[in-house]
């Protein structure tokens, strides 16, 4: 008995000595890991903010430090950061780290983590004058947190929570929001990240004296991916997939509802060689419902591949410097004024064309694979595959241009007779009809007329309860709906085609 007290005895001390040991090498390295750390992350916020005309930065200005913790403090400051819309985005706010020294952090012996790791993070965002309404919001506790453990080998988790907030103006908005897990894990240069995300509900109510309320319910949000870097700056592959359970919006001086189920999107990149990327994006829509009323389902998929990324980088580097004068653009159209001009320097217009030239050797691909909606009785679908190539010169003529930029393209419309009497019938519900024969009437009419039509213009044949038209362009000639003719032929039966169905002055 005494022999296994003194083991057991022995084995705390030893213990306690490697616990002291590791957490005194870690408060050691730890200043310049923290500044490592900063240093990286200013980086990305670098990239990050790049052509938004403002910067955003990260400080550390202060560190505390005692033998198993340590208190760091920072400041995030944004400046002038322009995103898109509304006005640009300024900040300054505090946040403070409490950290915890390896090999054991307390808070994950406690949560029987037993793993050891350098050191265990705990921050939040300090309360201040800034962020005294969002604390308010999040009823006083700090909106975001985060804890982030920080392996020996450099592996990182992290796992950053957004508070549930409750915020009501006087001006009767309101949002109303369960809070958002975030978990991040990875390595700390950031070549590998795997993301799992998921947040309960968010309802926002927008009044305006311009329009009707309009309340916003999003219910069971996710989002789960794994990325991996390549060789390129910014530029991953994996797969990140995003989910809404349903989506609701009570809109219109009526304040109907409309719901939307199962909301996906799924995204899947992939390197093709050194430096090439593809990607294949899908949109679902499992269910949509208006006024209670079945109205159907949707899908999109677009793919891309052969894409040469330093081509990309490098016009995307360059778009970045002209989006000031994009802005300019944006906002006279929104004022109605005179558009001013886009300035391109003749070194700019040569650099630019360079890389387009690179871009188009690689002979990229880019197709709507599907474009489908789907009702009770029928489903319709529209299909679009176009396959680039370099020109000679971009100082052709259109018509030779547009030969030579396009090598091939395939297109195809079906429109399903039955899925347009569905959607008919809809309409005169919607409307207020409730005759079931006169609604059955307007709905079948409505197919066979469309029917009709497509026939009697050549634009589409007719096969059982499908309408459908197809398109192939090749080497300079055109088969549409199986005839065949030049791209001036096509061009001109197309123009008029367009003109009969203008309305007439």
């Amino acid at each position: 008995m005494k022999k296994s007290v003194g083991i057991l005895s022995g084995l705390a001390v030893a213990i306690a000595i490697a616990a002291t040991a590791g957490a005194w090498y870690t408060g050691k390295q730890l200043p310049a890991e923290l500044q490592a750390s900063v240093t990286r992350a200013n980086e990305e916020l670098l990239k990050a903010t790049a052509g938004t005309g403002g910067s955003m930065s990260l400080e550390l200005t202060s560190l505390e430090q005692h033998l198993y913790s340590s208190t760091a403090h920072y400041r995030l400051k944004a400046k002038d950061v322009w995103l898109g819309e509304g006005q640009a985005l300024n900040f300054d706010v505090g946040i403070t780290d409490q950290l915890e020294h390896g090999p054991f952090p307390w808070s994950r012996v406690k949560a029987l983590k037993l793993m050891p790791v350098m050191v265990s993070s705990n921050s939040v965002l300090d309360k201040d004058e800034a962020t005294a309404k969002w604390y308010s919001a999040a009823g006083e506790q700090s909106p975001i947190t985060a804890n982030v453990d920080v392996g020996y080998g450099g592996h990182i988790d992290s796992d950053v929570r957004l508070a549930p907030i409750k915020l009501n103006e006087v001006d009767g908005n309101s949002v109303d929001f369960s809070g958002m897990q975030v978990l991040l894990s990875g390595d700390r240069e950031g070549k590998a990240v795997k993301i799992h995300a998921n947040a309960d509900r968010l309802q926002m109510k927008l009044v305006g004296a311009d329009h009707p309320p309009a309340t916003f319910t999003l219910d069971k949000f996710k989002v789960g991916g794994n990325l991996a870097s390549t060789d390129h700056d910014m530029v991953y592959v994996g797969n990140v997939d995003v989910l809404l359970g349903q989506l609701e919006a009570v809109l219109g001086p009526k304040q109907e509802v409309m719901l939307l189920k199962d909301l996906e999107q799924t995204n899947l990149y992939t390197a093709e060689g050194a430096d090439k990327i593809g990607a294949r994006i899908a949109y679902k829509v499992g269910d949509i419902n208006y006024a209670n009323r079945a109205v159907g389902s949707g899908k999109m998929v677009v793919t891309m591949n052969s894409v040469d990324v330093p081509a990309l980088q490098s016009l995307a580097e360059w778009y970045q410097t002209k989006l000031p004068e994009v802005q300019a653009m944006q906002a006279a159209t929104a004022a109605g004024e005179p558009m001013p001009s886009f300035n391109m320097s003749e070194e700019e217009k040569v650099k630019v064309q360079a890389d387009l030239q690179k871009m188009l050797a690689a002979k990229p691909k880019l197709a709507l694979e599907e474009l489908s909606f789907k009702t009770a009785n029928g489903q319709s679908h529209f299909k679009l595959a176009l396959d680039f190539a370099a020109p000679s010169s971009f100082d052709l003529p259109p018509d030779q241009l547009a030969k030579q930029l396009i090598s091939q393209l395939n297109g195809e419309l079906l429109v399903s007779k039955p899925m347009v009497g569905d959607l008919t019938a809809l309409q005169a519900l919607l409307e207020g009809q409730t005759d079931p024969q006169a609604i059955a009437q307007q709905s079948s009419q409505a197919g066979e007329m469309l029917g009709m039509m497509a026939l009697q213009s050549g634009m589409a044949t007719v096969k059982g309860d499908d309408v459908v038209s197809n398109l192939h362009y090749a080497d300079g000639m055109v088969d549409f709906n199986g005839k065949k003719m030049t791209v001036e032929e096509f061009a001109m039966i197309f123009a008029a085609h367009l003109a009969a169905l203008s309305p007439q002055g």
